[in-house]
């Protein structure tokens, strides 16, 4: 793989992972359609360009992950106090997520490959349409701050998650508009589902994909693509967590998902 193409994925993914209209889609129609990439790779160049900003992300949080682990260290048996805070916040989440994300991903992860470029668009577009549809639900009027989330708000928040693995579904959309509908203000929302990207990522991107392709895509261009996102979404994650915060890109979902549609038909025919 060429620089430059590196250099685009990895500026795209360091954007649209901290915006809620899935990165996995804007990644693979760049790789696709502008780079004329080999679908057998997409799954691939997802999970390098993931380990970029989930990196990003712990180097980001990385004052809050200390004091989550000094917290759990202080006292590894404390159970409530545990499920009381973040933590039980964490836990219960990437509980939930992978109850409904495990089997989803295993059929992505059998079926995506065999899909061709046409209805590989089709399904994120529709899935970006979905998307929208759940920012269009979001009433951003809750007063919940991220100090007082416990393993309760972990549930709702790690069942809408789990539908993210499916094609144009986003994961920071799912996540936010179950902490919105838990109650918290769009601030807290947002800075809990990004926190909540790390141990997502590290388990679903990192465990669960590794072997979908990995060994026929060479090594090297995977690392160069994961520096690239690193170096992107640790320079837009500061900005992007202040901007979407703010603003409802549901619109901006729909209008997405239907040109990704409308390209994924014109492939097909």
């Amino acid at each position: 793989m060429d620089l430059l193409s590196i250099v685009l994925l990895g500026l795209v993914q360091g954007i649209t992972e901290w915006v809620p209209i899935s990165s996995k889609t804007q990644d693979t129609v760049v790789y696709l359609s502008f780079l004329n990439g080999d679908p057998a790779f997409v799954i691939p160049i997802l999970l390098y360009l993931h380990i970029g900003t989930v990196l990003a992300a712990i180097v980001y949080f990385r004052k809050e992950i200390f004091g989550i682990a000094v917290e759990f260290a202080e006292a590894p048996l404390d159970v409530q106090a545990h499920s009381n805070g973040k933590l039980g916040f964490l836990f219960t989440s990437l509980l939930f997520t992978g109850i409904v994300g495990l089997p989803l991903l295993l059929l992505e992860k059998t079926f995506f490959p065999m899909f061709n470029a046409g209805l590989i668009f089709v399904a994120m577009g529709i899935g970006l349409i979905l998307t929208g549809t759940l920012l269009m639900l979001q009433k951003r009027n809750g007063t919940k701050k991220a100090q007082n989330a416990n393993w309760k708000d972990g549930i709702l928040t790690g069942l809408l998650q789990g539908f993210s693995v499916l094609p144009g579904i986003s994961r920071s959309g799912t996540s936010t508009t179950g902490l919105i509908w838990r109650g918290f203000d769009s601030e807290s929302s947002f800075y809990l589902s990004f926190l909540l990207s790390i141990p997502t990522v590290m388990v679903a991107e990192l465990v669960l994909y590794i072997g979908g392709g990995l060994t026929t895509f060479p090594i090297f261009d995977g690392m160069l693509l994961a520096l690239s996102s690193f170096v992107f979404g640790y320079l837009t994650l500061d900005i992007l967590l202040k901007i979407v915060r703010r603003i409802n890109l549901a619109y901006f979902a729909f209008a997405l998902g239907l040109l990704i549609i409308a390209a994924g038909l014109l492939g097909l025919s």
